[in-house]
């Protein structure tokens, strides 16, 4: 009996052994099946973050600003960047016939649609400290002209300097972009500006203020007739001494030191009476000069949404010659004083590091479902480019001109000016249907529009 009930114990505790080891290893293989699920999941999910990671990398490398139709590449350490940039103006001019060029000879009146400025371009940064800048103009008149070809370092600390070929501050209206201006052309003080340049520029700016220096060459990129015209010297300094949320003063002064090599000694001075489709009203025609030097003032208010700036120039010829005469030297002078108000409220941005002016943004754009924004301007332009003592008889006129604009989106606005010119000289000229007659004086009215696109 009792080996009947051992031999009876010890099998149940076998059979309870074996199933144990049975459950135990069917477990332990069970745990290690879900084991390798996890672990392929877990892959599969570090594979997904790694592809959503590259995706999101990539998209950050094509980048679009809010309004800005143009797209920025950036390289994947972000040290490099490369952007689009374009400028269309197309314009319609209505304006009487003029007298223009030196011998104010008859020109007939003008009733056109054309563009004003096709420009297109790439700027941008690489290694971080570097910024480039390429830009040609393609306005269907004249053979395509590069307008900007340089590089900045711009590696130091509240400095930049510039290489290549550029446009030299000089002025306030002069330095900044034609995109951003309040009338569609500058006033006549930009006669007085330099020439674009091959050479170096030196920025250096601080808090609300900055000075800038450079020495180019003028004629080695778009002046096939002498090489190496002008040697050209240039100064700006600007501050804001008021810069706050409802109040801006902007103060400036610039001097232009320009000397005429053997080969070319011709120097000329003249300007239209504010649009590019007419010719010049007045005009000093050339004359040999070893070197001139311009000095211009520069100041400017903001007060919210009105905007009220004056720009005054003078320039002096040295060692002048008429037909082989020594005139000594001559003086000739411009000036303007404009106002642009902002009849839906926005201001013009100012930027202290260069001392120049951007228009405004729209804050109901169309797109928004508003009606952008609205401005009215109104301009006194006045230049005199007489110096009896020198013989210089070039005429003066002052130009009254009115305007509207309308920003319709951040890249899009339309403008609308009203000319009226008025000019007087201290030589007769002829009239054109009747030699007789003997005229010192010219006036006339111009209606011109704009649809301005840029980027």
């Amino acid at each position: 009996m009792v080996n009947k009930n051992g031999f009876s114990r010890s099998r149940i505790a076998v059979a309870i052994s074996t199933s144990l080891l049975c459950f135990s290893s069917a477990a332990m293989a069970g745990d290690a099946d879900k084991i390798t699920e996890l672990e392929e999941r877990l892959n599969a999910l570090e594979i997904e973050l790694i592809e959503a990671k590259d995706a999101a990398n990539a998209n950050d490398r094509v980048k679009f600003e809010s309004g800005d139709p143009s797209p920025e590449l950036m390289s994947k350490d972000g040290q490099s960047t490369m952007q689009f940039t374009g400028r269309f103006q197309l314009d319609y001019v209505n304006a009487d016939p003029f007298y223009t060029g030196s011998k104010l000879e008859y020109q007939d009146g003008i009733n056109e649609v054309s563009f004003r400025r096709v420009r297109f371009g790439v700027e941008g940064y690489f290694s971080n400290v570097w910024k480039y800048s390429l830009e040609f103009d393609f306005d269907g008149v004249s053979e395509v002209e590069v307008k900007d070809a340089n590089v900045n370092y711009r590696g130091f600390d509240n400095s930049e300097i510039k290489v290549g070929f550029q446009k030299f501050g000089f002025g306030l209206e002069a330095t900044g972009s034609s995109a951003h201006l309040a009338f569609l052309e500058r006033a006549s003080t930009d006669t007085f500006s330099p020439d674009r340049a091959v050479g170096a520029s030196w920025l250096y700016y601080g808090d609300g203020y900055n000075f800038s220096a450079g020495y180019g060459v003028t004629a080695l990129v778009n002046d096939d007739d002498l090489n190496e015209k002008q040697d050209v010297f240039n100064a700006r300094f600007t501050m804001a001494p008021i810069n706050n949320s409802d109040h801006l003063l902007h103060l400036g002064a610039s001097a232009l030191y320009t000397k005429n090599n053997s080969n070319m000694e011709e120097t000329r001075y003249r300007a239209r009476p504010n649009t590019k489709a007419t010719g010049r009203i007045i005009d000093t025609g050339k004359f040999n000069t070893k070197s001139t030097q311009h000095y211009g003032l520069e100041a400017a208010y903001q007060h919210r949404n009105l905007l009220i700036q004056a720009e005054y120039m003078l320039a002096k010829t040295d060692d002048l010659y008429i037909k082989g005469d020594n005139m000594g030297s001559a003086t000739i002078n411009s000036g303007y004083a404009q106002a642009v108000y902002t009849l839906t409220g926005e201001s013009w941005r100012y930027g202290s590091k260069k001392g120049t002016f951007k228009t405004v943004k729209p804050e109901n754009a169309l797109s928004k479902g508003g009606w952008g924004a609205w401005e009215i301007a109104a301009r006194v332009d006045y230049a005199d480019f007489n110096d009896t003592d020198a013989n210089i008889y070039g005429g003066k006129k002052t130009d009254y001109v009115v305007g509207v604009n309308w920003y319709i989106e951040n890249n899009l606005k339309a403008q609308f000016n009203y000319v009226h010119t008025q000019a007087d000289y201290e030589q007769g000229f002829e009239h054109h249907s009747n030699p007789d007659l003997i005229l010192y004086e010219q006036d006339g009215n111009i209606f011109q529009a704009r649809l301005q696109y840029a980027f």
